[in-house]
């Protein structure tokens, strides 16, 4: 099959509604739109166009959890001038399961009034593998009331389609780019200097910076690159050569493994800045340009913003060869990685590379 026929590639959100909804229709997004986060939001830079235009071809109205009561009353209030737009469609724990019918029952309503939806499929399963198989059922149910599956690369379209049983000659895909994130890129000393005062750290100046940065989770391999990274200082690698930075808030439910990484670091707390905060949005231009690579050890993933801020700050990436990862296997600035081997060799790379250029 010749895929570039199969489904409809666009530059802006917008484009997917345009077969289907008449402009000045309304847009209903969730979860809602932290508007207070222009520039770290993933909902207000791929709707950044409607927010910021006026006047703009469509309306937006973030709905929550408790919300989903009145879509029926909204696709009837305004009918044939209305659309529903998903993100993140999965439960986490028991509580969040039990909710879940609940909002099925009200978008099913919505759905059956004839009302579209546009579903965009961040991940395929948990992060966590739990409940797989309500997931897989709740992912499929959606795919078939869905107008619109929006996927942020073609490089994700086959995989996708297994998942959700949908042809990938369906016309409900729509491949629309992950929105790239406003970069504010600091002098590289300016910004180490910064996280060192703003957070008592010693990041070294001379030494190759690694960032680890979002949620601490289990799915996203920081315990397990802490302790190879520990392996290979331990078979000679010198502080002055590579330090690590772990930034981001604890994930509820991971504080067992956060506290594993925590004990882990202690090994050899010089080689690593461990700085388990939320990080305000004005913040993140310091953590950013003062590391040289962004790391991902994820160990499942579909998309990743964080691949996509790594870029947008022109930062060199190191990840698994997964997912949207591997859509970069001919970017010069992303090296993919398959297994614990060959990230190993990377990080050898890295010190011989770094300690040549030091002792020139």
């Amino acid at each position: 099959m010749n895929l570039s026929t199969s489904y409809t590639h666009f530059e802006n959100i917008t484009e997917c509604y345009e077969d289907m909804l008449p402009h000045g229709s309304l847009v209903l997004v969730f979860p809602p739109i932290r508007e207070k986060f222009p520039k770290t939001d993933y909902l207000y830079l791929l709707y950044s166009d409607l927010l910021e235009q006026s006047p703009a071809p469509y309306s937006l109205k973030s709905i929550n959890a408790l919300k989903h009561l009145l879509l029926p009353f909204l696709a009837l209030r305004h009918r044939g001038k209305v659309a529903l737009h998903y993100h993140w469609l999965e439960f986490q724990d028991l509580k969040s399961l039990l909710a879940f019918p609940y909002k099925l029952l009200w978008f099913s309503l919505f759905s059956a009034l004839g009302t579209p939806i546009i579903w965009t499929v961040h991940n395929l399963e948990p992060h966590d593998r739990k409940w797989l198989g309500p997931h897989r059922w709740l992912h499929r149910s959606m795919a078939k009331r869905a107008q619109r599956l929006h996927i942020h690369s073609e490089a994700l379209l086959e995989r996708t389609s297994n998942y959700l049983d949908i042809p990938l000659d369906s016309s409900k895909w729509c491949v629309v780019p992950h929105p790239s994130f406003p970069a504010d890129i600091k002098d590289r000393s300016t910004a180490i200097d910064e996280l060192n005062r703003r957070y008592s750290c010693t990041i070294p100046e001379d030494a190759t910076i690694l960032l680890l940065f979002g949620n601490i989770s289990a799915y996203k391999g920081i315990l397990e690159f802490v302790e190879l990274f520990i392996e290979a200082v331990e078979a000679g690698i010198s502080r002055d050569t590579i330090h690590v930075i772990i930034a981001g808030p604890v994930k509820k439910g991971q504080e067992t493994y956060h506290q594993q990484i925590t004990t882990a670091i202690t090994q050899l707390p010089q080689y690593f800045s461990h700085l388990p905060h939320f990080f305000p949005e004005e913040e993140y231009p310091f953590l950013l340009s003062a590391s040289d690579y962004c790391l991902f050890n994820y160990q499942n993933i579909h998309s990743s913003g964080g691949l996509m801020m790594a870029l947008s700050y022109s930062r060199k990436v190191i990840a698994p060869d997964i997912g949207i990862f591997s859509s970069h296997r001919n970017d010069s600035r992303v090296q993919l990685f398959t297994g614990k081997d060959e990230l190993r060799q990377i990080i050898d790379r890295l010190h011989s590379s770094t300690h040549s250029t030091r002792h020139e």
